[in-house]
């Protein structure tokens, strides 16, 4: 390497139009500083930090321009690289100086084939081998000899790639998603046995030696059986004479995807192979790009190709679909997903152009190919597939309060690990299952996707008395203490375990689509902070946002548990507890439904329900004289629970938010369990002001208060949002404030002007 430029001299162009640069190899040396006359552009470990650093910061400016016009990362990436190089940026004589001098690129080239390496390498490593096996039960002569390969690289499909795109416009747990998944796990690998067996041959052919191919062929077969065979378990590595992109894929499949040990590598790698090193090979192909180099005739060749070959994979993609009668939107959607172009595209066309299949002018028109089709692809499928249409078009409502109480009870409840275990079984024992009215319970443990590029959703439902599933061993302890309970509960309870693997971004999509397909009234979540004996502590901003897209989206009422005391101490399979449940009511339809839970927990012998309503002094008179929904269900509660001595009914006399809080605090230490609406209308004179100390809007006003740092209350909270409407696009705008307007619950009649009418509820 060396020190200055001085020490470095052009030797000569080959016919193919290679510059060679010879330098002195002298000690190494680094730069003094500015400050003592001595320019660091004049060293070659400076200049590298300046290209990394530059293609990281115009990758991340264009992603976050792109990204919201639905583009996926592979075109930011591209024209940064682009943008960098020659053609554009670097084409300014004292750019190329200083910035790119031809002494770096060796380096440059070096550094980005390592971080291309410890790329594929990762995406072996998400690769999931059991589900591959489950898939495999008139130009010039120039353009002539190019026509082919390119033909080839724009018709290849790849797994990653189509994994890429679905993570980047959030698609990878829909339904359309694992379809994709599943058919390019057969294009990919059918793509890389045929690149590989070409890229073989053509090594072979470069040697001059027909020999070299069959030692190669039986090379690379002995490699993989050896990695399939030996280095998966003891983890050892051997290359032998095949191109250097080959090795860390099967590398990576013999590591085990998913915790621990792929988690692990990803988690430890990601970040810098996709910040940093990515970065550095994109900048490295741009500079392979001469856009001067192009002719029109040329250009428009390869075009004409590049769109035969999209038209080819999407009419080969939509036509088994079809005829399976997919609906015509998601057909198109996936024949275009199918169709998108990526890095293992690019790193085809590098090694086409290294063996001299093709050459710069073909290389360049084929790089831009593959950008406009990328980036004319996914603006289009993220338009036209919306995975929450197939839940938000329900029309039927599912709540607690509109369910018989003598009709089997459809619950779910969302774990992320197993302390969420003791206060979701205590609440569903508290929920009172019955012979006369049984539970059906659904849990599904939450985990994030990491060290996999493909989400799971598991059933661990037993057949012939055996778990079907090969990856039980995530929510082994949480099906076991679920099983446990329901032998207990024979007959009034049946429990249904899944673990969802997918991304936090997507999550919500998941759990939706299961609520709905499996009628479910309440659907029950953990809140982001957690009461433990040792303190309290923070789950990561993911799972806040998911509660947050779940009260915006869910099909059915949702429930916040905020799991603290009894219910988080008391282990409901070795004794029997005695719970004291409080519900805090003032009008509206979520409080409607929390009194609907409670008067359902009411027939529970050990639990005893007591139901403080607040009121203002000028609706008391109204709300005796004026039947209504909130009326009526309180009735019903007086009827049923009150003549049952365990269960009581007080009401409190509240003229502003002041008094309100404190009929909240007086409530401190007296229950095990609140349960409290979330919404309330704004108008309100009790809530005058306390939209600007909310804490956890999630949890409207009343949940804030009784959870907030402030609050010494050590209960139990369960906040309860009934489910309003459904229809596609329906999104709950006063979330963040957790109050509702009049005009949000109102039935809009005309009546006279000088007559005052109260709103329906």
């Amino acid at each position: 390497m060396a020190a200055t430029s001085e020490n470095a001299n052009i030797t000569g162009v080959t016919p193919n139009g290679t510059t060679w640069v010879c330098e002195h190899l002298i000690k190494f040396e680094r730069s003094k500083g500015i400050f003592l006359q001595d320019n660091p552009f004049s060293y070659t470990l400076p200049v590298l930090f300046l290209q990394t650093s530059l293609a990281s910061l115009f990758t991340a400016i264009l992603q976050f321009v792109l990204a919201p016009l639905g583009q996926s990362s592979f075109v930011p990436q591209m024209l940064a690289g682009l943008i960098l190089g020659p053609s554009f940026l670097g084409e300014s004589e004292f750019i190329r100086k200083w910035l790119f001098p031809p002494r770096t690129f060796y380096i440059s080239e070096t550094i980005s084939f390592y971080g291309c390496m410890l790329f594929l390498f990762l995406i072996g490593v998400k690769i999931d081998l059991v589900l591959i096996q489950k898939l495999f039960l008139t130009p010039d002569q120039v353009i002539y000899e190019t026509i082919f390969p390119i033909v080839l690289m724009l018709s290849t499909g790849s797994f990653h790639v189509t994994a890429i795109h679905l993570a980047d416009l959030k698609l990878l747990n829909s339904e359309m998603g694992r379809i994709a998944i599943s058919a390019s796990m057969v294009s990919g690998s059918t793509s890389l046995l045929l690149i590989t067996t070409i890229v073989t041959q053509k090594q072979g052919t470069l040697m001059k030696d027909s020999s070299n191919v069959n030692w190669m062929t039986i090379c690379l077969l002995a490699m993989i059986a050896f990695t399939i065979c030996v280095l998966r378990p003891i983890m050892l590595w051997m290359v032998i004479g095949e191109h250097f992109t080959l090795g860390p894929v099967i590398l990576g499949l013999a590591v085990p995807d998913g915790p621990p040990l792929g988690s692990a590598l990803t988690e430890r790698l990601e970040t810098m192979v996709s910040k940093i090193f990515l970065p550095l090979y994109f900048l490295f192909c741009g500079a392979s790009f001469k856009l001067f180099l192009i002719d029109s005739r040329c250009f428009v060749t390869v075009q004409i190709i590049a769109v035969f070959a999209f038209l080819g994979k999407v009419g080969g993609t939509m036509l088994p679909s079809i005829y399976l009668k997919m609906p015509l939107t998601d057909v198109l959607s996936l024949g275009l997903l199918m169709s998108c172009q990526g890095i293992t595209q690019l790193l085809y066309l590098q090694t086409s152009i290294a063996l001299e299949f093709l050459d710069q002018e073909t290389y360049g028109s084929g790089l831009i190919a593959l950008v406009w089709v990328t980036g004319l692809i996914t603006p289009i499928v993220k338009f036209l597939y919306d995975p929450s249409k197939r839940y938000l078009s329900l029309n039927k409502r599912r709540t607690i309060e509109q369910s018989a109480s003598d009709i089997e009870l459809r619950l779910m409840a969302c774990v992320h690990d197993q302390e969420n275990i003791p206060s979701m079984i205590n609440l569903l024992e508290m929920s009172n299952p019955s012979l006369r009215s049984p539970i059906c319970f659904y849990v599904l443990h939450l985990i994030q996707l990491a060290g996999r590029s493909t989400p799971l959703f598991i059933d661990h439902q037993p057949i012939y008395g055996k778990t079907k599933s090969s990856h039980s061993s995530y929510s082994r302890r949480i099906i076991n203490a679920f099983r446990s309970y329901e032998q207990q509960k024979e007959n009034s309870v049946v429990v249904k375990i899944f673990t969802s693997i997918s991304p936090y971004e997507t999550m919500h999509d998941e759990i939706c689509m299961q609520v709905a397909e499996k009628r479910v009234c309440l659907l029950i979540v953990p809140f982001h902070r957690q009461w433990r004996p040792n303190g309290i502590t923070e789950s990561a901003h993911p799972v806040r946002a998911l509660n947050r897209q779940l009260l915006r989206t869910a099909p059915c009422s949702v429930g916040i548990l905020i799991e603290r005391g009894a219910l988080n101490r008391n282990n409901p399979l070795t004794s029997v507890s005695f719970y004291s449940v409080g519900v805090v009511f003032i009008e509206g339809e979520d409080d409607r439904e929390a009194l609907a839970y409670a008067m359902r927990m009411a027939n529970q012998p050990n639990v005893s329900v007591t139901m403080v309503r607040i009121m203002e002094p000028r609706k008391k008179n109204k709300n005796m004289t004026n039947r209504d929904p909130n009326g009526d269900l309180i009735h019903r509660f007086k009827v049923d629970c009150i003549q049952i001595k365990r269960h009581d009914y007080k009401e409190e006399i509240a003229r502003d938010s002041v008094e309100m809080i404190n009929v909240i605090k007086s409530l401190e230490g007296c229950f095990d369990l609140i349960l409290v609406g979330r919404r309330h209308e704004c108008e309100s004179g009790l809530f005058n002001g306390l939209s600007e100390w909310n804490e956890y809007p999630e949890l409207g006003p009343m949940g804030d208060m009784l959870v907030a740092s402030d609050s010494t209350f050590d209960g139990s909270v369960l906040v309860v949002q009934q489910q309003k409407r459904s229809g596609t696009g329906y999104h709950d705008l006063h979330l963040d404030s957790g109050f509702v307007t009049r005009q949000e619950s109102l039935t809009i009649v005309e009546v006279p002007h000088d007559r005052k009418v109260w709103p329906m509820v």
